[in-house]
């Protein structure tokens, strides 16, 4: 009977530290997720959160939303990362919804403080914030009407659908990626080198036009007069051209192509010329034996 109580005792205690740990383990949990209505009153740079330390230190994950009313609804999530040194981990910015009430997000440093600021398109009566602090608690919400931003800017983000490393990767609403850029003007643009092993490009229609028959092939003399007054081939873009807008591979390659077939013809051409002057040279020479 005794053996039979402590063994009952020594099941109750295990039963009831893993009752105690499920509380303290849930509560921290409880506790690192807040979610806090504020209000921005004006468009403008506000500070969303303040950040641990003076220098921001930690991670956190924080998600701005809107549930619809007043104001449509819109999502964005920031997070970072600082650790113990002065540099960075990183400022990523996602957002699930289309934009149209924030555009761009920073961390500041007042010689204090230091906060995660947004620049906000519109007021908005009501702002949801969610905060997740369970990897490592980095800040706080600030309550109530979000107050003005400043400082020193330590580091900053465009919104877009994505934006990783701040521009390292970004993906703009329109469905353009930019690599080092915020400003993708087609549906990949990368400010540096692109290293490949090969570059596909589709185009409708060649350069062969050249050798169909008809085909207005200019004299000599027609193309020294245009380099003489344009001081580039015609159908070819200036230096002045290249430099404001670039070139499009598959384009120039099609233009390169017409001019090297155009050339080919002037070496048939200059050909036939030699090979008559030869026979005339020759008929002299047959003349004067």
């Amino acid at each position: 009977m005794k053996r039979i109580c402590f063994r009952s005792r020594t099941i109750t205690s295990k039963i009831l530290w893993v009752g105690l740990l499920f509380i303290v383990f849930f509560k921290g949990n409880a506790q690192a997720e807040v979610t806090k209505n504020v209000t921005v009153d004006a468009a403008g740079w506000k500070r969303v959160a303040l950040l641990d330390a003076s220098a921001g230190r930690g991670y956190n994950e924080i998600v701005l939303f809107t549930k619809g009313g007043a104001t449509t609804p819109r999502v964005v999530k920031i997070s970072w990362f600082k650790g113990w040194s002065t540099d960075y981990g990183g400022l990523n910015v996602v957002s699930l919804s289309n934009g149209g009430l924030w555009s761009k997000v920073r961390i500041t440093y007042d010689g204090t403080n230091s906060y995660l600021e947004v620049y906000f398109t519109t007021a908005i009566p009501v702002l949801s914030v969610y905060q997740d602090q369970s990897v490592w608690s980095g800040g706080s919400i600030i309550e109530g009407t979000l107050p003005g931003g400043g400082g020193n800017i330590v580091v900053s983000a465009t919104v877009g659908r994505v934006n990783y490393g701040e521009g390292a990767f970004y993906l703009g609403y329109n469905g353009n990626v930019g690599i080092n850029t915020t400003t993708p003007d087609a549906k990949l643009s990368v400010n540096g080198v692109v290293h490949s092993k090969e570059v596909k490009v589709d185009l409708n229609g060649w350069s062969d036009f050249v050798f169909e028959e008809g085909y207005g092939l200019p004299t000599l003399e027609e193309v020294e007069q245009h380099i003489r007054e344009k001081g580039h081939l015609k159908g070819i873009p200036s230096a002045e051209e290249v430099k404001a807008r670039g070139i499009l591979l598959g384009e120039m390659d099609a233009k390169l192509l017409q001019k090297i077939e155009e050339l080919t013809l002037y070496m048939i051409e200059l050909k036939k010329e030699n090979q008559q002057l030869r026979k005339e040279i020759d008929a002299l020479k047959e003349s004067e034996k």
